[in-house]
């Protein structure tokens, strides 16, 4: 082992992804330490309120396993950038665009990605006539999601005019923007990206129900096939949306776009994660192997090249 880093795995934060974050941080703490690295474990409350601890400020460089809020929304990597501190992932813009579902889906369809129409709540959910602004603009089954949450947090789906308006009662009064989107029957698929190149399309199939929080982290309940079965010609299709918006949205290192698959229609884009899941359970690192980079390796590395490319000028 030559040139160990010191590094600083940041995990925790307050977010409803607390414990996937804790369990990311668990894995690559394991991993950079088996490649030989000296690795500080930094578990956050509020994210913002340590990152002057002494195992941050004299890092060479820092792992960013943070899940929503404002590990992923660019403000952890603004006062990285301002500390001088050389981290794994992407700039404070690009996360906050990435982090916001809107903004990504207003960009993908700048460059081309396919996405279906949504309507948007910006102030909370309204206390009446939401179902009734839903089925006149999407029809009758749509997908609700808060517009900056990851990991299927808050997500809704109403199959049918009856659970549409259930949602009037479910969501009255919930705080932050919404996002309501029309439902896309059909395949989940994702594609990994590293360094700015697509690993395999991953198919996702839960064994029941969809991929929400409990059916993502719980092991069993959710079948994976990497490579996706696939026409080749589709696969490629995908993997070139996703690659597209990638470098749209000036992300780097790392990241993971997601899928619905129609078999009539097509894909269309549900969203992007700049800092994705490195759990037993996760995907980029099952499109990292398939590409022939062992999880170890893909740690060291995704350090390494932070190390080597130096602080960010903020």
């Amino acid at each position: 082992m030559t040139n160990p880093l010191r590094i600083a795995v940041l995990r925790g934060g307050d977010t409803a992804e607390r414990a996937i974050s804790l369990k990311t941080g668990e894995a690559v703490l394991g991993a950079l330490s088996e490649a030989g690295h000296e690795v500080r474990d930094v578990i956050l409350g509020d994210a913002l309120a340590s990152l002057r601890a002494p195992a941050v400020a004299d890092a060479d460089v820092v792992f960013v396993a943070l899940h929503g809020g404002s590990g992923e929304d660019g403000r952890v990597q603004a006062v990285l950038e301002l500390s001088g501190r050389p981290y794994v992932g992407s700039r404070p813009g690009p996360s906050a665009v990435a982090m916001d579902k809107v903004w990504t889906k207003q960009i993908a369809r700048a460059v081309g990605v396919p996405t279906g129409p949504e309507l948007v709540f910006d102030d909370g959910w309204p206390a009446a006539g939401a179902a009734d602004a839903i089925l006149a603009a999407l029809g009758e089954e749509v997908v609700a999601k808060p517009v900056g949450e990851g990991s299927a947090v808050g997500v809704h789906l109403a199959l049918g005019a009856e659970r549409v308006r259930a949602l009037d009662h479910e969501l009255s009064g919930a705080g932050g923007r919404w996002m309501v989107e029309r439902y896309v029957a059909g395949r989940e698929l994702t594609v990994p990206l590293l360094w700015d190149e697509t690993c395999p399309v991953i198919e996702i199939r839960p064994r029941e129900g969809f991929y929400d929080y409990r059916n993502k982290y719980t092991p069993g309940r959710t079948a994976y096939d990497c490579p996706a079965d696939l026409p080749a010609a589709e696969a490629l299709a995908i993997a070139d949306h996703a690659q597209r918006l990638y470098r749209a949205l000036h992300l780097r290192d790392m990241a993971r776009v997601d899928f619905r698959w129609h078999p009539q229609e097509g894909p269309f884009l549900l969203e992007a994660n700049t800092i994705p899941g490195m759990t037993a359970t996760s995907l980029l690192p099952m499109g990292a192997a398939a590409r022939g980079i062992d999880f170890v390796t893909l740690c060291d590395r995704l350090c390494r090249v932070a190390y080597e490319r130096g602080p960010d000028t903020p």
